[in-house]
């Protein structure tokens, strides 16, 4: 199971949201938490279960755990964390910080742009759809999904 965070979504409402649709299908069912779609404007529960994204409501141990989560994360990737760790379920992110706590516990994490590099792999779309989706990324997103991600991500590509 993956367990997307907010800036996962939000890069691919910006793109094309549509493709997540495509991972659920061909890659591992993929969920959001509750709490973590509210972070997300211009994406609702509806158009969640339109794609077949899971939303998730956090348990009330959880949510109390969550606060005192020692780390540089927010309230919400804190969850995101523990929900994975606890269910040992991949986050798909972007954020480093979360990344990094992941990775201190053994968490799967998994890059926002890599879930194109596995649907190009299961041959659900091509390289040039992921590339011109990783591109409208970048053109929304310049500050994180800047050319060194994209060459990274461009490799990954190549390789698959």
């Amino acid at each position: 199971m993956l367990l997307a965070d907010a800036d996962v979504l939000i890069d691919y409402r910006e793109a094309d949201l549509a493709v997540l649709k495509e991972v659920g299908r061909r890659v591992a069912r993929l969920a959001v938490l509750a709490e973590t779609l509210k972070e997300v404007r211009g994406v609702s529960r509806k158009d969640c279960a339109a794609l077949g994204i899971e939303v998730i409501e956090a348990e009330t141990p959880l949510l109390l755990a969550a606060g005192q989560v020692e780390s540089r994360v927010s309230f919400n990737d804190c969850l995101c964390f523990l929900v994975c760790w606890e269910r040992a379920w991949t986050c798909v992110t972007n954020d480093g910080a979360l990344r990094r706590l992941c990775r201190r516990h053994d968490v799967k994490v998994r890059y926002g742009l890599g879930l194109m590099v596995d649907l190009v792999v299961a041959g659900a779309i091509d390289r040039r759809r992921a590339t011109a989706i990783a591109r409208k990324m970048q053109a929304a997103n310049p500050a994180h999904i800047n050319e060194s991600v994209l060459a990274q991500f461009f490799a990954a590509l190549r390789g698959a």
